[in-house]
């Protein structure tokens, strides 16, 4: 059987298999009994031992070669054993051939290194004792005592010269005299800076630099007096304190069972007056040390660079300050919170006191006291704003003048420091916002808002009383802003002139110059309608008068301005809103005189005469009829225009008229004939369409193109009924055509 095949057998058996597995559990079957198993076992073992001599047999002569191979392996294995102890007998004559110089050389080098010991001990005490000796010639002179003393300590750290006899005693002295250098520096350093002695002060910075501890002594003297000033703060601070002061200070007899009660108004008094005094006392007179010190530290360039040393020092007094503050009671906070611009001034004070660039208020420190204070500041300008809204419809004087008030004590609180002059400027901005918005609801936007026909409705005089108090408000503001104009900030004003610029009462006006404005328009159309227009009389045998539509122009705007328009009291929007009617009527008369037809001779003197009366007319609106510009200018040419013929009307007109070219040509239509139709005329309009198109048409190149086609018409009409000769009118009109296209290319 196959040696392969009993292995396989025997895994696969299940008797067999349980002697094939590591295990302590008992390998006894329940089934079988004892003589079975161990029969069944001998069995096995008989499969295996022939198995295993089957394979011998087959391989008998592969063990064979492998046998005297082994005794080969044995004879190598054995030479090397013996070369190997040949080597291990070489190396240790080896060892021992080295092991004895290396020894020798250790002990040498052990030697020299005692020797150099030894003699740099000796150079070291020989230096020391000379410098010692060199100590005694210069004890008058700290500096030197100090740059002998440093390279004694140097020397003296480099070994330890402990046994030595003969440097005891000068190990010690040289110890004691460098603690009394030092002592004696650092107590000059202070007197000096109580003193102001510059030179002293130079001397204690030599001192300390020689002794190679600058940094150490500028640290420990800032530290010093930010611990005093730390106490100092938390003093003036310490509400208790604060009280007994105040009770000692206060006179009379304190009533019984009353003895804790302080007067809040005596204890804010008293606290900010030793803010005051811990301001100008105590800070300012470490700061000027601290200046001193860095001053006299900057000129020393050798000590080192030390330049922060008044930065860093404004820097922690600030951070102690807002700590101290910060834990202090409650009424003290509030205190602050209140009087917030008070202790800014205390800082800007100081700052200016001390006369140094490098210092800049740390508000990042504050920034606590100051978003409250400038919260309660907003609550402030904002209650009298909501208050007057409150139950009136229209505020009173007497509220504005309350908000007012308000306003210029906010703004007067923040002179001196302008970062809180542009804060408190934003709130009063917002402040002015409110007043405006609560204004504007109120205003009424009813259907009869602007009616010029009956008396003012209640809507309208309401509209003016809350303009009138808008106007009120505004004005007494920019009066607060010119008076503290010399001491605000030029931003600050500019933020309060800016959310002024709102407040207006402008669109209340326009609506009312909309309602003039359409009926000025309506009185003017009537102008066609006069039949002195068409009269062929001689106008030089009249007397004339102004039309009868002029008259009613004069009255309606006298009324209008009497009535109506004198319930505001904004000047400038009233004279700008007035302006914005008169040269509306002007421009708008101007296109209707152009555009009259049929005109004879006589109508155009009455219409001159009209032109003059117009000034009069618009007299209620505008005091100086000048101040209309351009639009009184061309009033006048459009005077001039009426009494000259087409040809110099072109001259002129080429000479540089006021007058558009297009209205100058439309008037010129009134010199034609019939069959040449007015440009309006030729699209089929009435006169009322024909202002609808010009107020929608300004460009002078539409309105050119407009009165072009009816030129191109009437061309065009000549040539279909073969018409002879042009009007005399045509060639006038064609040349300003040209001469208007040509101007406008330009």
């Amino acid at each position: 059987m196959d040696p392969k095949d009993v292995c396989v057998e025997i895994e696969n058996d299940e008797f067999y298999s349980k002697f094939l597995v590591d295990s302590v559990k008992p390998i006894i079957g329940e089934n079988i009994s004892v003589s079975e198993q161990v029969s069944k076992l001998a069995l096995g073992i008989e499969k295996l031992t022939k198995s295993l001599e089957k394979q011998v047999l087959d391989k008998h002569n592969d063990l064979l070669t492998q046998a005297s191979h082994i005794s080969d392996l044995e004879a190598m294995l054995e030479s090397v054993r013996s070369q190997v102890q040949n080597l291990l007998r070489g190396a240790e004559k080896l060892k021992d051939r080295v092991h004895g110089p290396y020894a020798a050389l250790e002990k040498q080098t052990v030697m020299l290194e005692r020797v150099q010991i030894v003699c740099n001990l000796l150079r070291h005490a020989s230096k020391i004792l000379i410098l010692w000796n060199k100590l005694s010639s210069v004890k008058d002179n700290p500096p030197k005592e100090a740059i002998i003393l440093f390279e004694l300590n140097e020397l003296i750290s480099d070994y330890n010269f402990e046994g030595i006899t003969l440097l005891d005693e000068v190990l010690k002295q040289v110890d004691h005299r460098k603690r009394d250098l030092l002592n004696n520096a650092t107590e000059l350093l202070q007197s000096s800076l109580l003193s102001g002695d510059k030179a002293k002060l130079l001397q204690c910075f030599k001192v300390f630099h020689n002794l190679q501890c600058t940094e150490e002594q500028i640290k420990k003297t800032v530290d010093s007096m930010l611990s005093d000033l730390k106490k100092e703060i938390s003093t003036a601070l310490n509400v208790q304190m604060v009280s007994i002061e105040v009770k000692k200070s206060s006179s009379g007899r304190i009533a019984p069972g009353k003895a804790n009660i302080m007067n809040a108004h005596d204890f804010k008094i008293k606290l900010w007056d030793n803010i005051d005094k811990l301001f100008q006392i105590a800070i300012y007179n470490s700061c000027t040390k601290v200046i001193m010190l860095q001053n006299v530290v900057n000129e020393l360039h050798a000590i080192g660079n030390f330049r922060n040393i008044l930065k860093n020092f404004w820097k922690e007094l600030s951070t102690i300050f807002s700590t101290e503050l910060e834990k202090s009671p409650s009424n003290v906070n509030q205190s602050v919170e209140i009087d917030f611009p008070k202790l800014l001034k205390c800082f800007n004070d100081l700052i200016v006191r001390l006369k140094c660039k490098d210092l800049e208020m740390n508000r990042a420190s504050l920034s606590r006291w100051e978003n409250a204070f400038l919260s309660k500041s907003l609550g402030k300008l904002l209650d009298p704003v909501r208050t007057m809204w409150h139950l009136n419809q229209v505020p009173t004087m007497d509220q504005i003048d309350n908000a007012i008030r308000v306003i210029a004590e906010a703004l007067s609180v923040s002179l001196g420091d302008k970062q809180l002059s542009i804060s408190l400027a934003t709130s009063v901005a917002k402040s002015i916002k409110q007043m405006n918005m609560e204004a504007e609801q109120r205003m009424s936007m009813d259907s009869d808002v602007a009616q010029i026909i009956e008396p003012p409705t209640s809507s309208q005089q309401k509209n003016a009383d809350l303009c009138n108090s808008l106007y009120y408000f505004s004005s007494q503001i920019k009066r607060v802003l010119v008076n503290m104009n010399s001491m605000l900030p030029q931003e600050s004003i500019q933020i309060v002139q800016n959310s002024l610029k709102d407040i207006s009462s402008t669109p209340i006006l326009q609506l009312f110059a909309e309602s003039i404005k359409n009926s000025l328009f309506i009185i003017l159309m009537t102008m066609h309608d006069e039949p002195d227009l068409t009269r062929a009389d001689d106008p030089n045998k009249k007397s004339l008068s102004c039309s009868p539509y002029m008259k009613e122009l004069q009255q309606f705007v006298s009324r209008c301005r009497d009535i109506y328009l004198s319930m505001f009291q904004e000047k400038s929007a009233l004279n700008e809103c007035c302006i914005n009617i008169s040269k509306a009527c002007v421009e708008r008369f101007i296109q209707h005189v152009c555009n009259t037809r049929p005109l004879t001779k006589f109508g155009r003197v009455k219409l001159q005469i009209d032109c003059k009366q117009l000034e009069t007319a618009l007299s209620p609106l505008v005091n100086d009829i000048t101040e209309l510009g351009d639009h009184y200018r061309q009033l006048k040419a459009l005077q001039l225009l009426l009494e000259k013929s087409p040809q110099e009307i072109a001259k002129s007109q080429c000479e540089g008229a006021l007058l558009p070219y297009s209205i100058v040509m439309m008037f010129l239509f009134s010199f034609a004939g019939p069959q040449l139709l007015a440009p309006h005329t030729c699209a089929g309009w009435n006169i009322q369409k024909l202002m609808q198109w010009l107020d929608s048409h300004r460009n002078e190149r539409d309105r050119l193109e407009f009165v072009a086609g009816a030129l191109q018409r009437y061309q065009n009409h000549v040539r279909q009924n073969q018409i002879a000769t042009y009007d005399e009118v045509y060639p006038v009109l064609l040349q300003l055509l040209e001469d208007g296209r040509n101007n406008f290319k330009v």
